[in-house]
């Protein structure tokens, strides 16, 4: 509960700091807050007995794991946003506290005990995040995007609520572990307690973004602002998964054989469209979204096999995909500032004029495609391991998409080495001083837990 606090109280200094009008200050005090919250967190870890104690949230070794790592990726998140926001002093404390905010609701997500908190953590999540997403007024497609999200953020928010109402009707409680306890001592179920199951996981499939509730996603994606389609691809879908695992794993996990071949099913379904899609687009920033889609495929199969390794695989497979997605997309803003557009052409001649930046965005692309040695590769291995048994069809399906997934990650590839940059697509240009400490953490990380992939289980 401390790092809770700690959290809010971060975003509250920073978002009256704003009227100093020094972005400097704001940004350092967000840094600050946040590292101190990841410090008290790992301090749980280890001295769980000094926890405040609230009765809906509890900061066990799940949620301080999950915790510590979407707070890491949020603190390079904000690194990256500052080059945005520093110019905009009337805004900055907003947009930093709005972040911040989100990723409170991202720690509740993770420590819920009952599903009151749950529906708590998922509203804090997404709140500043509809107001991110319209945060450029001035672009239609921004008040699109923040308009698609909401209203479909809303009915979303409907059906869990009726899940969780009638999963109450039937238990008599919101206790996950209660709820988990009646379920495995009761003979049968009423059918009011299975459909209930069914309505919260339609709602959940919505919130990461899993066929066929993906539809807002490419829209969404495509419309926020750059920094804010990199928080929501990699933070929010982390908090997300960490809170559809704990759901599924501890409150339903005793109903696994009703909802789980629903769910490899989805998981098909996912990966297949969204990297079928990806093949015809154009426009970069719409093919990542598709394969943020297809990736939540993969994510799912860590439900679906639904044992102890699958915490840890699912841990290890949102980090690698957050860093090299992190990794991509503040790579693309610089491309994108320079070649005035959001094409792939973007990225014509980059391996000429920046090196460098070219090596590190193929990092970030061989990574997320699967390819040794990257973290991905080792990500999607232990995924695929874990869920064969008992769903080998769905490996062979999630085998068949990351190949096809090879074919538009490589467009990017021959832009940027076999294409010519003429006019305006020309790219080239250094990153901010923190824009570029972010690549070199994020190309470190792909590259690091790969080699250490087979050392890092701690669950």
């Amino acid at each position: 509960m401390i790092p809770l606090i700690a959290l809010f109280l971060t975003g509250l200094i920073a978002l009256f700091l704003a009227f100093a009008k020094k972005s400097e200050l704001v940004i350092a005090v967000v840094i600050a807050g946040i590292l101190g919250t990841i410090g008290l967190l790992v301090n749980e870890w280890f001295h769980p007995y000094l926890n405040v104690r609230y009765k809906g949230l509890y900061f066990d070794h799940f949620a301080v794991a999950f915790g510590v790592i979407t707070l890491s990726i949020t603190l390079l998140v904000c690194l990256v946003a500052y080059s945005r926001y520093k110019h905009r002093l009337e805004h900055i404390g907003d947009y930093y506290s709005l972040l911040v905010f989100s990723a409170c609701g991202a720690l509740c997500l993770f420590a819920f005990t009952d599903l009151f908190m749950l529906f708590l953590g998922i509203e804090i999540l997404s709140i500043p995040l509809y107001v991110l997403a319209g945060s450029k007024k001035d672009d239609l497609r921004s008040n699109e995007a923040a308009l698609k999200y909401f209203i479909m953020g809303s009915f979303a928010t409907g059906i869990l609520l009726f899940g969780i109402a009638l999963v109450y009707g039937s238990t008599a409680s919101f206790d996950i572990s209660t709820i988990s306890m009646i379920a495995s001592t009761q003979e049968s179920m009423p059918v009011m307690f299975f459909v209930g199951v069914i309505m919260i996981l339609c709602a959940m499939a919505f919130k990461v973004g899993a066929a066929p509730f993906h539809f807002w996603s490419p829209d969404v994606y495509t419309g926020s602002p750059t920094i804010v389609t990199s928080f929501m691809s990699t933070v929010v879908k982390m908090a997300a998964f960490g809170a559809f695992m704990k759901l599924f794993f501890v409150c339903f996990g005793i109903a696994s054989t009703f909802w789980a071949p629903t769910l490899a099913i989805m998981a098909g379904l996912t990966m297949t469209i969204a990297n079928v899609s990806a093949v015809f687009q154009d426009n970069f920033k719409r093919m990542l979204a598709y394969s943020s889609v297809s990736h939540v495929g993969y994510i799912l199969m860590a439900l679906i096999a639904m044992n102890q390794a699958s915490l840890f695989n699912m841990l290890f497979y949102l980090t690698s995909y957050s860093l090299a997605t992190l990794l991509i997309f503040t790579i693309y803003m610089r491309v994108k500032d320079e070649a005035k557009h959001e094409g792939v052409s973007a990225f014509n001649g980059l391996g000429k004029s920046n090196p460098l930046m070219a090596f590190a965005m193929i990092l970030g692309i061989v990574s997320l495609a699967g390819i040794p040695p990257t973290a991905g590769f080792f990500g999607k291995y232990f995924l695929f391991a874990n869920v064969f048994a008992d769903y080998p069809w769905l490996v062979i399906v999630a085998i068949l998409n990351s190949t096809i997934s090879i074919y538009y990650y490589f467009k990017v590839v021959i832009a940027m080495y076999f294409t010519e940059a003429h006019g305006d697509d020309k790219a080239c240009a250094c990153l901010p001083t923190l824009n570029n400490i972010v690549v070199i953490i994020c190309s470190l990380g792909v590259l690091s837990l790969g080699v250490m992939s087979g050392f890092l289980n701690i669950f």
